[in-house]
């Protein structure tokens, strides 16, 4: 289950956002209502027991940080309600689970978390009906045939259903709220938990099946406890592993800023936009986090340069001077050689400098022999060194940056050049540029 995160929205909410939230409310409210009046009323024990154990499951829930979502196993218990308490139980479990979120201090965000979710319980039960599923007792005296065609075959197309539903939804808000393109969130949501959804569906089909074929009744909740907690202590290690990368990233930043302290803010803005760019373009989950990443370092190796050269502006340099500092790339490459998850991002760093045309550095790659990350590393720097080396005073448009990256075709990759325009229409400018902007 992918729930709206709390993190702070980069821009302003679009003017249908309120709209959409209060669709999709007012579609799980309908929902309900129609489901408890047409449809037959489940049994009052199991529906407490699913929603205890669906609060409980939002509640030890660990955020994943490249998707910027909330991740819990609240899917695995609305896949088994479809099939153990029906259309109006699977509802009521997915509105419960999310009615209390003590990390959210937003309420209008837990509302439409719950509507969403008691969307996505009554959808995956819904699906489970229509495809045949045997609800209940029924399943008690079935063959293992009969069990994998009348249960497994629909559970796990209501699973299906569920994450596809999720997706469409999150994604749906978190373009209102955040800019994010449409395709690239669900992509995003599908490429981060659509794996782990069909892990998700095998789980719930067992906790089924102990249910009610093994007779176990209520007390198969306890022992679907056990791989939960196992799965659970892995993400645990997972998120933990990130959070490790993003602080030795920050460590070097912060290194950065002892030398150069104006590099710290480069560096942000740098990554802002580099993310930006790669979204527009489309690129994976794991290709946007190496953009971040080589965007973020991309001026590691200033800590190889003379703080005196730092500290004049390019047009007082010598042509010697200059290629010092231009050899800063490879230099920033090799500094952060030997840190595994930042392997990929060295190419970005050292070929930054190279020109689409093959005339650059160090190496003369030309096209797209140019790693992606580099081409796209450099116009984000390009953008933040056109903005720098205006007066304080001058108010920069987007139309002025887009004349600084095609005032020489030959160096940029003009299907990120176009990217990076785009970006910067929708989100405006990175935070914390060092100029006025045209609003």
């Amino acid at each position: 289950m992918s729930p709206v995160s709390p993190t702070a929205t980069p821009t302003a909410p679009s003017r249908w956002l309120s709209a959409y939230l209060g669709v999709v409310t007012a579609v799980a409210l309908a929902v309900g209502v129609m489901s408890w009046f047409a449809l037959p009323r489940p049994e009052l024990g199991p529906v407490v027991l699913l929603c205890l154990m669906g609060l409980v499951a939002y509640q030890v829930r660990e955020p994943e940080a490249n998707l910027r979502i909330a991740f819990s196993f609240l899917s695995i218990i609305l896949v088994a309600s479809a099939a153990v308490v029906g259309i109006f139980g699977a509802w009521l479990v997915g509105g419960v689970s999310m009615l209390i979120d003590r990390q959210q201090p937003l309420r209008f965000v837990t509302m439409f978390n719950a509507a969403m979710t008691a969307i996505l319980g009554a959808s995956a039960a819904l699906t489970y009906r229509l495809l045949g599923g045997v609800q209940g007792a029924g399943m008690a005296d079935m063959t293992t045939s009969q069990l994998g065609w009348h249960v497994g075959v629909p559970l796990l197309a209501a699973d299906v259903v569920a994450c596809l539903l999720n997706a469409i939804l999150l994604s749906g808000v978190l373009h209102l709220a955040r800019g994010i393109a449409f395709a690239v969130q669900l992509r995003r949501v599908l490429s981060g938990s659509g794996v782990a959804y069909v892990g998700y569906g095998v789980i719930g089909l067992l906790f089924v099946i102990l249910w009610f074929p093994a007779g176990l009744g209520a007390f198969s909740a306890l022992l679907v406890l056990a791989p939960l907690l196992a799965a659970r202590w892995a993400f645990i290690q997972y998120g933990e592993e990130l959070r490790s990368h993003e602080r030795t990233v920050d460590t070097l930043v912060t290194a950065l800023g002892t030398k150069e302290p104006s590099a710290v803010a480069r560096s942000r803005r740098a990554a802002s936009l580099g993310e930006w760019i790669a979204e527009e373009l489309g690129l994976t989950p794991s290709q946007i986090g190496t953009v971040r990443y080589a965007a973020t370092l991309h001026e590691i190796g200033h800590l190889g340069v003379p703080t005196r050269l730092l500290r004049r502006s390019r047009a007082s340099l010598t042509p010697s001077e200059l290629r010092l500092i231009d050899g800063q790339c490879v230099v920033g490459a090799r500094m952060i050689e030997g840190i595994d998850f930042l392997e990929s991002a060295r190419s970005g760093i050292r070929h930054q400098c190279e020109r689409f045309d093959g005339t650059g550095r160090p190496d003369g790659l030309a096209g797209h022999d140019i790693p992606i990350a580099a081409r796209i590393v450099a116009v984000a720097a390009a953008v933040d060194d056109a903005l720098r080396d205006r007066p304080e005073d001058t108010v920069v448009s987007v139309a002025d940056a887009v004349r600084v990256l095609r005032s020489d075709p030959a160096r940029f990759d003009p299907e990120v050049v176009d990217a990076a325009v785009a970006a910067l229409d929708k989100h405006g400018w990175p935070a914390s540029s060092p100029v006025k902007v045209a609003s």
